[in-house]
């Protein structure tokens, strides 16, 4: 690893830390915004990395990516994610470890490069859209389905509670008009929009799979099973042996992958007889990805050029986020000219100079990203000074400093800093209908210049303002009006602290305003990113406004005692059962991970796969009526 003092460079090691803090703004922006900050193969590539330093890194038992406190959703069935190979010696790999015996049948699916989502449905009617969010937890769409001609609103395929689960895209072939982005950042972009929200019919929605029931014992079985039903499907291969899985995968290099007008970034291998799949999984922790299925990967496509420029944006933490421009250059079928460098610290890495050659990849056809600094080996032990490097934030001018992985604005009152700020605030808290476009309106109007001033906007304020009619003056003040009383966990979750979300304060004993301005805990990750959030005084002046502006009700006074799943039927509903876990100070979690504490059953002594899997991990099993019989 190579590093630098404002251009000066020289060796250095990124610790754990900060590879999870790339890691997880990473997955945050893949998965909640429309402009993901790096390719698939450049995030595999760090992951590895950080499980070669810490292979029980926290940062592996978490799928995706936390959603909004707004509109959530959990999810009965997790999504979880899958293991992935980069070439058929890591499926050969993988088949031995699951010990299939000969003649097996296998599906072989396109792994779509688009957005999860579950349609549920009861009775066959349609009950809510979300998203795969972390796995467990997702953020509800379901607007979107008056718009997308692939989720009906009823079925009368099945009676009975099912779920749809497949992925969001904008095909190949959309005639709506990306302006040079992918199609995936601008699927994202229209699931998140709030206005002109027609647009979203130009949004698929396809799928593979269901969940709470399977109409097929079958993995090929489910999608015929879909097609009968209406739905928009994905295409798929059954094979019995590893040479077929082989040809397959070479058919989908050579022209698959380029005639189906779904983006993909692989294929998805999997054991077609999904009554063998508990079993499977249950010779292994489940936390992260399912075990009878495989992502395969696909190579990525480079290509070399010179480097003409850096620009550096402004997040919502005052970091300069680094964005490569260079001659442009056709790859996959698109005119590239620009490529995200993540940040201070990876264009420290490619140790950059104006003109350098470098090489550009666009993995799996979709976000193009800098591979390799081909220029840097010439230079490699010398010490040269890098001319790429601010030292001024581009928005207000005020010096740019070092901060960790990123170069930070000094101004605390950066308006770029500002808006951001207010953005991610009214994402977090799940405020429909007001967008981006109106937030900065309001902000150069003078309107708000804070959080705090966004809910002392008044009917007055905006009426006259352009594009405020009466129909949004009223949603929006009905947005604000819904989240102005919060409890403190609430509040404290849409600060934007790195990895610190309502599961983590639970697990602090953080409850109220008071516990979090006196936390002092320097045990975690998530402790020390508390406390370094708190120093700064531009944050307790956020806080100091909430606080100011908002109402705080009591939040459940009970402590975290740790975490229960539940399996079989209840002597209550499940929704009941999962009320009282949390009163009583417990986490639920909807599947068996090596962090669950307690599994509700009807019979301890019973032999389904996930008790089997309990006991193997020291799990304790309990009776439903022995729990909520019991005091506490």
């Amino acid at each position: 690893m190579v590093a630098c003092v404002r251009g000066i460079f020289y060796s250095r090691a990124m610790s754990e830390i900060e590879l999870i803090q790339i890691l997880t703004e990473a997955k945050e922006a893949y998965y909640n915004s429309d402009t993901p900050v790096m390719s698939d193969s450049e995030f595999d590539r760090l992951e590895e990395k950080l499980r070669t330093l810490n292979p029980e890194s926290s940062y592996f038992s978490v799928v995706g990516s936390d959603v909004s406190e707004g509109g959530k959703i959990r999810h009965e069935v997790p999504m979880l994610s899958m293991g992935k190979a980069k070439n058929m010696a890591d499926v050969h790999k993988w088949m031995g470890k699951v010990k299939m015996p000969e003649g097996t049948r296998w599906t072989i699916q396109p792994k779509i490069d688009g957005l999860s989502a579950s349609v549920y449905y009861s009775k066959g009617k349609l009950q809510y859209v979300a998203t795969r969010g972390d796995g467990e937890v997702g953020q509800d769409v379901t607007s979107i389905a008056a718009y997308i001609k692939d989720i009906p609103h009823s079925i009368s395929a099945s009676s009975e509670d099912i779920e749809i689960r497949g992925e969001l895209y904008l095909p190949k072939n959309t005639e709506y008009d990306t302006k040079g982005k992918p199609l995936r950042n601008n699927c994202v972009g229209l699931i998140n929009r709030k206005e002109k929200r027609d647009d979203l019919k130009y949004v698929r929605f396809v799928s593979y799979q269901t969940a709470r029931m399977q109409p097929s014992e079958s993995e090929a079985g489910i999608i015929d099973w879909l097609e009968d039903a209406g739905f928009h499907t994905v295409e798929y291969f059954t094979v019995y042996s590893e040479s077929e899985i082989e040809q397959t995968y070479k058919l989908y290099l050579e022209s698959r992958r380029d005639e189906w007008l779904y983006e993909t970034d692989g294929l998805i291998l999997a054991i077609d007889d999904n009554t063998m799949h508990d079993e499977i999984d249950s010779r292994w922790v489940v936390d992260h990805h399912h075990h009878y299925a495989l992502a395969i990967k696909p190579p990525a496509a480079s290509m070399k050029t010179r480097l003409t420029g850096v620009e550096w944006q402004v997040s919502r933490q005052g970091s300069l986020v680094p964005v490569a421009v260079f001659e442009p250059i056709q790859l996959g079928g698109a005119t590239i000219s620009r490529a995200s460098l993540h940040n201070f610290a990876f264009v420290q890495s490619m140790g950059l100079q104006l003109g350098d050659e470098l090489l550009i990849e666009r993995a799996n056809d979709v976000i193009p990203y800098v591979r390799e600094n081909l220029s840097a080996g010439s230079r490699e032990g010398e010490l040269f000074f890098s001319d790429v490097f601010p030292e001024k934030c581009p928005v207000c001018g005020s010096s740019a400093v070092e901060a960790g992985v990123h170069l930070k604005c000094s101004n605390p009152s950066c308006p770029e800093k500002e808006i951001q700020t207010i953005i991610y605030w009214v994402k977090e808290s799940g405020m429909e209908q007001v967008a981006e476009a109106s937030i900065r309106q309001l902000y150069d109007k003078g309107l708000a210049r804070s959080v705090g001033e966004l809910y002392k906007v008044r009917r007055e304020n905006l009426m006259g303002l352009e594009g405020f009619g009466d129909k949004k003056i009223n949603n929006f003040l009905e947005q604000l009006d819904r989240v102005r009383e919060l409890t403190a966990p609430d509040m404290i979750s849409r600060l934007g602290i790195p990895l610190v979300q309502q599961k983590a304060l639970k697990k602090l004993g953080i409850r109220s305003m008071e516990d979090f301005q006196n936390f002092k805990d320097e045990s975690y990750v998530t402790g020390q990113n508390i406390i370094a959030w708190k120093k700064k005084e531009e944050n307790q002046l956020l806080l100091k406004e909430l606080l100011d502006a908002l109402t705080l009700k009591e939040a459940s006074s009970a402590e975290f005692r740790g975490q229960v799943c539940m399996t079989g039927k209840g002597p209550l509903g499940r929704k009941e059962i999962q009320k009282i876990i949390e009163e009583r100070g417990y986490e639920f979690s909807s599947s068996v991970t090596k962090t669950t504490d307690i599994l509700l059953c009807e019979d301890p002594e019973g032999t389904s796969s996930k008790l089997q899997k309990a006991r193997k991990n020291g799990i304790k099993l309990m009776a439903y009526e022995d729990f909520l019989s019991s005091e506490s």
